[in-house]
């Protein structure tokens, strides 16, 4: 028996929106995510993955989702950095923190995210333009040979059925190719070329069929369980931390020295 019925799906069109809105559809579609977090979450404490809710427990399950800003017929769980991380990385980024009531965006960060819309599940690793901070780290550390060759074995290590894109939204775009695809040659590097900070989406993940088989009630935690834990391993590499900082070598690529300046002057 799968975990989610169509009507779960079918239940984010005809009452898209927040929860103190929703019909008894909707609320029973946002319980069962809520109820994945709490089999979830416990497993990835005790494997050491540094992942982290929203940590508002009525905003753990929510309309909104890294994948783009505008209002969508989905919902998702977001797991990304710790709170106190994300304070520090948003200064850095230079957002300016006024009141301790200012809301740290999961947007702005790399993020693990579940997501169900009305014709997909979903699993992915989301790193949105708005988490500048994040992509320009992947792409200096990319400049180093011996990081695209990591890169690549994570990216193979992933199982040939995920995907990786540059596209926005919440729906499966062409805009993308599989990871059995990438793992050819230097498919992957030639693909990362065309990636532009600040300007495009960044996913990898698994897209579910709604009566997918992996999706049945017995299984579906330890598969969401699996995945999450895969993509872990990409997400820890282009996480920017005070340990894993490649904003020089980005700074290098995008900014010509003062040498080369002069020669092409």
């Amino acid at each position: 028996m799968t975990y989610f019925f169509s009507g779960d799906h079918q239940a984010l069109i005809t009452t898209p929106g927040q929860l103190v809105n929703a019909g008894p559809e909707l609320q029973q579609a946002y319980s069962k995510f809520f109820s994945l977090h709490t089999a979830l979450y416990p497993r990835i404490r005790n494997h050491g993955l540094d992942l982290h809710p929203r940590w508002q427990k009525q905003s753990v399950v929510s309309p909104e989702t890294a994948a783009t800003l505008t209002p969508t017929t989905s919902i998702a769980l977001t797991y990304f950095r710790s709170r106190e991380q994300a304070e520090v990385v948003e200064r850095r980024a230079g957002k300016e923190y006024r009141s301790p009531q200012t809301t740290v965006e999961a947007f702005r960060h790399p993020v693990i995210e579940l997501r169900i819309t009305p014709d997909h599940v979903a699993v992915e690793l989301v790193l949105s333009p708005y988490a500048a901070w994040d992509q320009k780290n992947l792409i200096g550390k990319l400049e180093i040979a011996e990081h695209r060759t990591a890169f690549r074995k994570l990216v193979q290590n992933l199982g040939p059925e995920y995907l990786l894109g540059f596209w926005d939204g919440i729906h499966l775009d062409d805009m993308h190719l599989t990871t059995g695809e990438l793992a050819r040659g230097r498919a992957l590097d030639e693909w990362m070329k065309r990636f532009s900070d600040s300007a495009d989406w960044l996913r990898i993940g698994k897209w579910y069929a709604p009566d997918a088989a992996e999706l049945d009630e017995a299984n579906i935690v330890n598969e969401l369980f699996n995945t999450i834990k895969s993509l872990h391993a990409v997400y820890s590499f282009l996480l920017w931390t005070s340990n894993n900082d490649y904003h020089k070598q980005y700074e290098k690529k995008v900014k010509p020295s003062f040498r080369r300046v002069a020669v092409a002057s």
